[in-house]
């Protein structure tokens, strides 16, 4: 159903306002949820940690990253500037969060890593979440488990797909 104003949209949640707008899968509406949750787990994540939401963000970055990055590769990911970057670079560095290590081959290089007590961290908060994560497999067959696990994974790979594209150009 299609509604001819904003105002015709129903009030509630995101799922219930989006639902009104579009129709999908009901697996694809399950998902959906778990990406806007996933974004909130971020934000209790970062108070528990007592970061700043960016900070935590770019924790993340660097933690997550299968390359090594500088400041500069990191103030992309967040989409601020190298400067800006600079200055969250310098604020965790100085909380023990991150470390500048110099690369070996080229010494101007610098990437950054996660300071392994910060790790530690971020593991411990997150670790009652993962146990009980993993107990919840425990409500689905091997063969359902090996079902959701490709569907996830495919949809992680669809979500890569579009990180890597180049954003569609809108005419204005």
């Amino acid at each position: 159903m299609y509604y001819a104003s904003v105002s015709e949209i129903p009030q509630g949640g995101a799922e219930a306002r989006e639902r009104a707008l579009v129709s999908a899968p009901e697996l694809s509406w399950a998902l959906r949820e778990a990406i806007r949750v996933a974004g909130e787990v971020d934000v209790a994540l970062a108070r528990r940690l007592h970061l700043r939401l960016m900070d935590n963000m770019a924790l993340g970055h660097v933690m997550n990253s299968d390359d090594a990055l500088g400041p500069a590769e990191l103030s992309a990911r967040l989409g601020i500037s190298t400067g800006s970057g600079t200055e969250l670079v310098d604020r965790l560095e100085r909380a023990g969060h991150l470390e500048r290590h110099r690369d070996s081959r080229d010494r101007r290089r610098v990437s950054l890593r996660a300071a392994p007590a910060s790790v530690q961290s971020v593991l411990n908060e997150l670790a009652p979440l993962f146990a009980s994560l993993d107990a919840l497999t425990e409500d689905f067959s091997p063969a359902e488990q090996d079902v959701i696990a490709r569907y996830l994974r495919a949809a992680a790979a669809r979500m890569r797909n579009y990180i890597d594209s180049p954003a569609a150009v809108r005419d204005s």
